[in-house]
């Protein structure tokens, strides 16, 4: 795409200049006169390059433009270059990996190999242990959605396993963990936070909506998450779980893992409630073992017995 290759050429540029247009052409694989063409499109949007004539001439970005992208401190660069796991290509947005290696070209080569050195000392993977793998089709819906101001149609299934259909004004995509969340209104104007893997379907609305100016995503995350995360609003239980359920039972809710050993591990893991605690573990069967609190333990014994008297009564 031209618009593509005029960020190549104003790259170029601002790592080495004057470029003659033959060296730039070859650089990106066109004619010299597309070059010029390049040249004086950049000219009309404002961006200060000229040709120099002699035998050390060529094509130049004025001095003051060029200096802009060598302002990076060396903390500055570390900040944009460590990272790993991306969550923007969930999203379905693919650039980001090419924009660094566009800004890894147009830095000095001193500041050029501290970038690379750094990447090859720190990573960093923000996603967390078996975590499932995310629906990126369902997530770029949603950020088109989000991009648009544009009401969706949902089908959700809580903690319970409920299913529900509502329609909902997506405000921001937050990813956590690597576990994505959508915060959204609705329609009695409370907002709310949808895991996005309990999405079951989205359709785009017809309709847009008018996004609250005072709403921060940021600080209604913040916000959110500081209740959560109060100790009264959970249920807390420490469970062993069998390697082979580790997935699907870490992906219930956050949980700490406190021990491992050759079955499985220890988790410390938060419910909504008591009887959630409960409903949930039974889900689980064999799978998971109470270690504590004992009054869990008694509580789910009961309600397997409960269930085993209700399918041995014959239906009448």
């Amino acid at each position: 795409m031209k618009s593509d290759r005029l960020v190549s050429v104003l790259l170029l540029l601002q790592a080495r200049s004057p470029r003659s247009a033959r060296e730039l052409a070859n650089a990106l694989e066109v004619s010299s006169r597309t070059i010029y063409r390049d040249v004086e499109a950049l000219s009309l949007a404002g961006v200060p390059v000229y040709a120099e004539r002699g035998s050390s001439g060529g094509i130049a970005l004025a001095d003051g433009y060029r200096k802009a992208i060598t302002q990076f401190s060396t903390d500055e660069l570390n900040a944009l270059f460590l990272a790993a796991a991306d969550p923007l290509a969930e999203l379905g947005v693919t650039g980001h990996q090419r924009a660094l290696d566009k800004l890894s070209g147009a830095l000095p080569d001193l500041q050029r190999r501290a970038a690379q050195q750094a990447r090859q000392r720190i990573l960093l993977d923000h996603n967390r242990w078996y975590r499932l793998e995310q629906p990126a089709a369902l997530l770029s819906v949603l950020r088109r959605a989000v991009w648009e101001d544009r009401q969706v149609s949902i089908r959700y299934r809580d903690r319970t396993g409920t299913m529900t259909q509502r329609e909902i004004d997506p405000y921001g995509l937050v990813s956590k963990a690597g576990v994505w969340y959508l915060v959204a209104r609705q329609h009695n104007g409370e907002y709310r936070t949808f895991r996005v893997e309990r999405i079951a379907d989205t359709q785009e609305c017809v309709t847009r909506f008018t996004r609250d100016e005072h709403f921060d995503l940021e600080s209604h995350w913040r916000a959110a998450n500081a209740a959560m995360q109060r100790p009264t609003n959970w249920y807390e239980a420490t469970l062993h779980v069998m390697s082979e359920a580790l997935e699907w039972v870490m992906s219930y809710s956050e949980c700490d893992v406190l021990a491992e050993d050759d079955a499985g591990k220890t988790l410390r893991m938060r419910f909504p409630s008591f009887a959630a605690a409960v409903r949930q573990i039974a889900g689980w069967a064999r799978s998971v073992r109470i270690v504590e609190p004992p009054d869990l333990r008694t509580a789910l014994a009961e309600h397997a017995r409960d269930l085993i008297a209700f399918y041995e009564t014959p239906i009448s």
